[in-house]
């Protein structure tokens, strides 16, 4: 019941916040799948970007995951963006799987689309970088050396990431785990006690909150419990000074891992 009532709590703050994603009815799943390539390509540096619930659009915002691209390819790294949600849909996989095990699917046919391209080397190992929602799919798939091996994973970075299935993180590849210490969202407190473990990095940015990175949330997105009159309590915001570091932090620990 615990687990349940803090999806629904997550899922309902994500949609207040999030507009929903609208595919075109004859898109195919490799529409949204995007490479960007290194300024000094090597089909064997390679990072995949999984997104959060409004995919690779932040409401108007359709720049945030190509800016921090190009902080990787800057530095001799290849990314490919999978829009998740959308090529979930655009696929129309005729299966029953919660949102976990949708994202590791997405996940697997964008590697197997990015090396039938020759843009991946088939046999190289890359990092996963998700944001918010990927976490579902990501936290279990660090746990899973079997399936780290096989899609060649040898290194996960998340950014608030959403834990709703509340699955203890026992990674078999290094971790990297950023939030903000004023996130309603995905609460530090849940990230402490599901993520601290041998092999995981935890960096806490204490005045950020969720979406502290995305720099077009200046504003922030808010609510008031009391329309007008309350103070305004802050779900989405832009922190310049944490999401400087973090973005560091991420091209630090994808260099080093």
């Amino acid at each position: 019941m615990k687990t349940t009532l803090k999806l629904l709590l997550i899922l309902s703050l994500f949609t207040g916040c999030i507009p929903t994603q609208k595919v075109p009815k004859d898109a195919k799943m490799t529409d949204f799948f995007h490479f960007e390539k290194a300024q000094e390509y090597d089909a064997s540096k390679w990072a995949v970007f999984l997104p959060g619930t409004g995919g690779l659009r932040i409401f108007k915002d359709t720049t945030h995951y190509y800016n921090v691209a190009k902080e990787l390819n800057s530095e001799g790294v290849s990314v490919l963006l999978v829009d998740n949600v959308a090529a979930y849909k655009a696929s129309n996989r005729d299966a029953d799987e919660e949102e976990p095990a949708q994202i590791i699917w997405t996940l697997k046919e964008a590697l197997k689309w990015a090396k039938q391209q020759q843009y991946i080397a088939s046999e190289s190992n890359g990092s996963i970088v998700g944001w918010s929602r990927a976490g579902l799919g990501l936290i279990p798939l660090a746990n899973d050396a079997i399936q780290l091996k096989n899609l060649h994973i040898k290194s996960i970075a998340l950014f608030y990431p959403a834990n709703a299935y509340e699955v203890q993180l026992k990674p078999k590849v290094p971790v990297l785990v950023m939030t903000g210490g004023k996130d309603r969202i995905v609460k530090v407190d849940d990230i402490l006690e599901h993520m601290v473990t041998e092999n995981v990095t935890i960096k806490v940015y204490d005045d950020a909150y969720h979406g502290y990175d995305v720099a077009s949330l200046k504003k922030g997105k808010y609510f008031r419990y009391i329309p007008f009159i309350s103070k305004k309590k802050y779900l989405l915001k832009y922190n310049e000074a944490a999401a400087k570091e973090s973005i560091d932090e991420l091209v630090k620990f994808i260099k080093a891992n």
